[in-house]
């Protein structure tokens, strides 16, 4: 074979593994949801008698694993949640929901974004939530609901995973 016809085949397999690293590279990067609402949770969470929530677990703990991967932590995902909960009479829940909402939060420092949810708030609402008929329990749900929201929005800006809104369509204001 020549020169060219070598230079010719090395190209066309530099192109192959381009255009294939690049089509693997836009599978791997998923959008991620950023329209959960207080009131289809809170119905949903009252027909499934809880159970949703623990999809939400579930769901928090995948996104927040994808959008955060670079700060070398890793939130548990739904088993150990509900099996250290179980084992700990509820102290692994509470332990759980203050690591995710802080790491959540230095995401959204971090990439320059207003925080949501603090730590401290959650913890006022698991022990004085009962002083408001559990009203302050369910602000501070629709707040991680809007937190994760957050998360995933300045993750979906980031990677370019942006969708277009339907015309004429304008996001309610918060």
């Amino acid at each position: 074979m020549t020169q060219l016809h070598i230079f010719a085949k090395h190209t066309n397999q530099l192109l192959i593994h381009y255009f294939f690293r690049t089509r693997t590279e836009v599978k791997s990067i998923a959008m991620l949801p950023t329209n959960r609402g207080f009131w289809l949770t809170l119905i949903l969470s009252i027909l499934t008698l809880g159970i949703y929530q623990w999809y939400l677990v579930y769901a928090f703990a995948r996104e927040t694993n994808i959008a955060c991967r670079r700060d070398g932590q890793n939130t548990t995902g739904l088993f150990l949640f509900i099996i250290l909960t179980i084992i700990t009479f509820g102290i692994y829940s509470i332990v759980w929901y203050c690591k995710w909402i802080s790491r959540c939060n230095t995401y959204l420092a971090v990439n320059g974004q207003p925080q949501g949810l603090q730590v401290s708030t959650y913890l006022l609402s698991l022990f004085f939530g009962w002083l408001t008929l559990g009203i302050f329990n369910l602000v501070v749900f629709c707040k991680m609901l809007y937190l994760q929201n957050a998360v995933n929005n300045t993750y979906n800006n980031i990677t370019g995973c942006t969708s277009e809104a339907p015309a004429g369509y304008a996001p309610a204001a918060v």
